[in-house]
């Protein structure tokens, strides 16, 4: 092959710009990541029991996932973590197991279990390992947290539509509460108690089905939607009312309180209380774009933002992949005029020019032949490109030594080539 080439330049010419026109046509398709993509073995099951202590949910939700997943053909490990108010089971796949096949029977004997305590949630079934984190944004505002996680949950709304994101998840607060406070007077003097104050703001904040109205053309889903919010929204509820019409209202008796339930559980940036909004896309997605992504709605965010709050991106993971790329983009260039000008040195412009020209033609005819292959530029791939370019400069200075040698001792072009 190499010596048909030599004997048609014409031909070598044409490949070779075919290389380099391919190589310019895939390079804005590349995809651009922190590590490679590394097969999932780990299915995770979250099952949310609000107010239950860590002993409540080891028994209640951990011994009960345990149970049932055990028996699944595929399981190698199965490990379940108890924290306040949720359970968290980890199963872990043998080696070679099909994914889908092992999701699958999870999901099926989560759903069997039908001996969950009536207060908790329906359990939710996921494969592990499928974003990766971007970058975070730190909201920092005013010292009332409730209007802060209130900015960031409008935020996190705005930044789910971006397509470059998958999942925006905010930390820095404990779980959001609505506190309502009677005193004991005020109960015996209206005739009430704790239970009479509860049960009104059960049946009064409710969101539930209302029925269908079905149609020639279309079915419509009917919804009784009073769920109450925000503390302003509870002052409303009628807790007495008269056949005049007069009415005692919640918040002319007891005390209403927008709050979470731990104020110790928080986050500082730069001395301010903040909120957190950790980004990740996943596998398929691009970190640099899904990055610029963010700095762009982070930036037009900042000028509209109400008085007092301020976005900073922060934890930046991107960094790591475009500094890389920088240093892999600089080695290169200056290899390539390393080269050029040590053999420019000994031989002709024209000699040192199409031997230097290997290195741009073999690193874009691997930029084409990469995404074929299923790789990503990533941390791992880069690191090859690296060492790609010390071996492809020192073969091109031996490779060309070699044939200027050929040529002195005075054998023709084609064959010193």
């Amino acid at each position: 092959m190499i010596a048909w080439f030599a004997r048609h330049p014409t031909a070598a010419n044409l490949f070779m710009a075919a290389i380099m026109i391919l190589g310019v046509v895939a390079l804005p398709g590349l995809q651009r990541e922190t590590f490679p993509e590394i097969k999932n073995d780990k299915v995770e099951v979250r099952v949310v029991y609000k107010g239950a202590t860590t002993a409540e949910v080891e028994d209640a939700i951990c011994r009960r996932v345990e149970d049932a997943i055990d028996g699944i053909t595929d399981i190698d490990e199965t490990r379940c973590e108890a924290r306040e108010g949720v359970g968290i089971a980890t199963a872990v796949m043998r080696e070679g197991a099909d994914m889908t096949r092992f999701l699958d029977d999870v999901k099926s004997e989560v759903d069997a279990i039908s001996d969950f305590p009536d207060q908790a949630e329906a359990p939710v079934v996921q494969e592990l390992g499928r974003t990766d984190a971007v970058v975070s944004i730190a909201i920092t505002g005013p010292q009332d947290p409730v209007a802060l996680k209130a900015y960031a949950e409008d935020v996190k709304a705005r930044l789910q539509t971006l397509r470059q994101i998958a999942t925006v998840t905010i930390k820095g607060f404990s779980t959001h509460q609505i506190r309502i406070e009677v005193d004991a007077a005020t109960l015996r003097r209206y005739g009430l108690s704790a239970a009479d104050i509860a049960a009104t703001v059960q049946r009064q904040s409710v969101s539930s089905p209302a029925g269908e109205l079905q149609g020639d053309q279309e079915d419509v889903l009917l919804r009784f939607d009073d769920q109450r919010k925000t503390a302003a929204e509870f002052q409303d509820l009628v807790v007495i009312s008269g056949a005049s019409g007069a009415a005692i209202r919640l918040g002319e008796i007891a005390t209403i309180t927008d709050r979470f339930d731990r104020d110790e559980e928080k986050v500082l940036f730069n001395g301010q209380r903040a909120a957190i909004l950790d980004i990740a896309k996943t596998r398929a997605q691009d970190i640099l774009r899904a990055f610029s992504a963010v700095s762009d709605f982070v930036a037009a965010e900042n000028l509209r933002a109400p008085t007092g709050m301020q976005l900073v991106l922060t934890q930046d993971r991107s960094s790591v992949v475009r500094d890389r790329l920088h240093m892999l983009t600089s080695n290169g260039m200056q290899g390539l005029v390393a080269v050029f000008l040590v053999l420019w040195l000994f031989f002709s412009f024209r000699y040192s020019f199409w031997v230097t020209m290997g290195l741009p033609v073999s690193f874009l005819g691997a930029l084409f032949v990469l995404p074929m292959l299923g790789i990503t530029i990533n941390m791992i791939s880069m690191v090859g490109l690296l060492i790609g370019v010390g071996l492809l400069m020192d073969d091109a200075i031996v490779i060309a030594e070699n044939i200027a040698a050929r040529l002195h001792k005075g054998d023709r072009p084609l064959d010193a080539a």
